[in-house]
Protein backbone atom coordinates (compact mmCIF):
# COMPACT_ATOMS: atom_id res chain seq x y z
CA UNK A 1 0.00 0.00 0.00
CA UNK A 2 1.66 3.13 -1.03
CA UNK A 3 1.99 6.28 1.19
CA UNK A 4 -0.69 7.92 0.62
CA UNK A 5 -3.24 5.12 0.66
CA UNK A 6 -1.83 4.17 4.12
CA UNK A 7 -2.07 7.54 5.80
CA UNK A 8 -6.04 7.52 4.31
CA UNK A 9 -6.62 4.25 6.07
CA UNK A 10 -5.06 5.13 9.19
CA UNK A 11 -6.88 9.01 9.19
CA UNK A 12 -9.88 7.25 8.50
CA UNK A 13 -9.19 4.40 11.69
CA UNK A 14 -8.24 7.34 14.18
CA UNK A 15 -10.82 10.01 12.97
CA UNK A 16 -12.98 7.93 14.56
CA UNK A 17 -11.20 9.04 18.52
CA UNK A 18 -13.89 9.60 20.84
CA UNK A 19 -13.53 10.52 24.34
CA UNK A 20 -14.76 9.29 28.12
CA UNK A 21 -15.18 11.79 30.53
CA UNK A 22 -15.53 11.86 34.37
CA UNK A 23 -19.27 11.97 34.23
CA UNK A 24 -21.23 8.77 33.95
CA UNK A 25 -23.47 10.60 31.52
CA UNK A 26 -20.69 11.01 28.81
CA UNK A 27 -19.02 7.90 30.04
CA UNK A 28 -22.21 5.82 29.14
CA UNK A 29 -22.63 7.59 25.78
CA UNK A 30 -19.50 7.19 24.33
CA UNK A 31 -18.11 3.75 25.68
CA UNK A 32 -18.60 0.25 23.62
CA UNK A 33 -19.23 -1.12 20.12
CA UNK A 34 -19.75 0.71 16.84
CA UNK A 35 -20.27 -0.53 13.23
CA UNK A 36 -19.70 1.54 9.99
CA UNK A 37 -23.03 2.01 8.32
CA UNK A 38 -21.06 2.15 5.07
CA UNK A 39 -24.20 3.18 2.72
CA UNK A 40 -24.49 6.15 5.23
CA UNK A 41 -20.54 6.69 4.30
CA UNK A 42 -19.41 9.44 2.43
CA UNK A 43 -15.72 9.47 1.29
CA UNK A 44 -13.56 10.20 -1.66
CA UNK A 45 -14.05 6.76 -4.02
CA UNK A 46 -11.65 4.19 -2.81
CA UNK A 47 -10.77 5.59 0.40
CA UNK A 48 -13.53 5.11 2.41
CA UNK A 49 -13.84 1.26 4.45
CA UNK A 50 -16.25 -1.34 3.24
CA UNK A 51 -16.65 -2.66 7.16
CA UNK A 52 -15.21 -1.13 10.27
CA UNK A 53 -15.72 -1.60 14.04
CA UNK A 54 -14.86 0.63 16.75
CA UNK A 55 -14.20 -0.42 20.86
CA UNK A 56 -14.55 2.00 23.02
CA UNK A 57 -13.63 1.20 26.64
CA UNK A 58 -12.43 3.60 29.93
CA UNK A 59 -8.57 3.25 30.88
CA UNK A 60 -7.00 4.27 33.76
CA UNK A 61 -8.69 7.69 33.75
CA UNK A 62 -8.47 8.16 30.00
CA UNK A 63 -9.98 6.32 27.17
CA UNK A 64 -8.65 3.01 24.84
CA UNK A 65 -9.83 3.14 21.11
CA UNK A 66 -9.43 0.70 18.95
CA UNK A 67 -10.60 0.17 15.57
CA UNK A 68 -10.30 -2.43 12.37
CA UNK A 69 -11.50 -2.27 9.26
CA UNK A 70 -11.87 -3.77 5.78
CA UNK A 71 -11.13 -1.20 3.18
CA UNK A 72 -8.84 -0.35 -0.19
CA UNK A 73 -8.62 -3.35 -1.80
CA UNK A 74 -9.84 -5.92 0.63
CA UNK A 75 -7.14 -4.53 2.72
CA UNK A 76 -7.48 -5.29 6.52
CA UNK A 77 -6.33 -2.69 9.08
CA UNK A 78 -6.17 -1.93 12.71
CA UNK A 79 -5.40 1.06 14.58
CA UNK A 80 -5.04 1.50 18.75
CA UNK A 81 -4.81 4.68 21.24
CA UNK A 82 -4.94 5.36 24.74
CA UNK A 83 -5.54 9.08 25.09
CA UNK A 84 -6.74 11.73 27.64
CA UNK A 85 -8.67 15.00 26.88
CA UNK A 86 -6.49 17.17 27.61
CA UNK A 87 -5.04 18.42 23.68
CA UNK A 88 -1.88 16.69 23.88
CA UNK A 89 -0.52 14.19 21.31
CA UNK A 90 -1.25 10.68 21.61
CA UNK A 91 0.16 8.33 19.35
CA UNK A 92 -1.59 5.79 17.74
CA UNK A 93 -0.28 2.02 16.31
CA UNK A 94 -1.28 0.52 13.52
CA UNK A 95 -1.33 -2.81 12.19
CA UNK A 96 0.21 -3.35 9.40
CA UNK A 97 2.58 -0.85 9.84
CA UNK A 98 3.89 0.87 7.10
CA UNK A 99 7.54 0.89 6.60
CA UNK A 100 8.99 4.34 6.54
CA UNK A 101 5.81 6.24 7.82
CA UNK A 102 5.75 8.79 9.41
CA UNK A 103 4.88 8.61 12.96
CA UNK A 104 0.61 9.69 13.42
CA UNK A 105 -0.50 11.35 16.77
CA UNK A 106 -3.68 11.90 17.78
CA UNK A 107 -4.90 14.91 20.45
CA UNK A 108 -8.40 15.21 21.70
CA UNK A 109 -10.45 18.21 22.97
CA UNK A 110 -14.28 18.53 24.27
CA UNK A 111 -16.68 20.66 22.34
CA UNK A 112 -19.88 19.52 24.73
CA UNK A 113 -21.03 16.41 26.75
CA UNK A 114 -22.06 15.17 22.97
CA UNK A 115 -19.42 16.39 20.34
CA UNK A 116 -15.64 15.80 20.51
CA UNK A 117 -13.27 16.83 18.39
CA UNK A 118 -9.53 15.67 17.12
CA UNK A 119 -6.57 16.77 15.12
CA UNK A 120 -4.58 14.02 13.70
CA UNK A 121 -0.84 14.33 12.35
CA UNK A 122 1.84 12.89 10.87
CA UNK A 123 5.21 13.33 11.17
CA UNK A 124 4.16 16.55 13.71
CA UNK A 125 2.01 18.24 11.24
CA UNK A 126 -1.57 18.35 11.21
CA UNK A 127 -3.08 16.39 8.54
CA UNK A 128 -7.12 16.32 9.88
CA UNK A 129 -9.08 17.57 11.81
CA UNK A 130 -12.21 15.21 13.27
CA UNK A 131 -15.77 15.96 14.68
CA UNK A 132 -17.44 13.10 16.22
CA UNK A 133 -21.12 14.00 17.64
CA UNK A 134 -23.50 11.40 19.00
CA UNK A 135 -26.73 11.48 18.56
CA UNK A 136 -30.07 12.34 20.80
CA UNK A 137 -30.87 8.80 21.35
CA UNK A 138 -27.41 8.13 21.80
CA UNK A 139 -27.06 5.31 18.77
CA UNK A 140 -25.30 7.17 16.01
CA UNK A 141 -22.45 8.41 16.08
CA UNK A 142 -21.18 10.73 12.78
CA UNK A 143 -17.33 11.29 12.24
CA UNK A 144 -16.98 14.31 10.57
CA UNK A 145 -13.30 14.38 8.84
CA UNK A 146 -11.68 17.54 7.05
CA UNK A 147 -8.44 16.54 5.46
CA UNK A 148 -5.66 20.08 5.54
CA UNK A 149 -3.92 21.06 2.48
CA UNK A 150 -2.75 18.39 0.16
CA UNK A 151 -4.91 15.80 2.68
CA UNK A 152 -7.59 17.43 1.56
CA UNK A 153 -8.93 14.18 -0.07
CA UNK A 154 -8.85 12.44 3.46
CA UNK A 155 -12.35 14.45 3.78
CA UNK A 156 -15.12 12.18 4.79
CA UNK A 157 -18.62 11.76 6.75
CA UNK A 158 -18.63 8.43 8.25
CA UNK A 159 -22.02 6.88 10.22
CA UNK A 160 -21.47 4.26 12.88
CA UNK A 161 -24.39 2.72 14.71
CA UNK A 162 -24.02 1.38 18.12
CA UNK A 163 -24.04 -2.75 18.70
Amino acid sequence: MNAAKYLAVLSFAIALGLAVFGSARAQDAFVGRWVLDPASTKAAPGLAPTRATMEVTAEGGGSFQSVSEVGIGGVNARSEVTYWIDGLDYAVTSTPAQPGAPAVTQSMERVSDTVYKSSIKAGGQVIATALNELSSDGKTLTATTTGIGQFAALSSTMVFHRQ
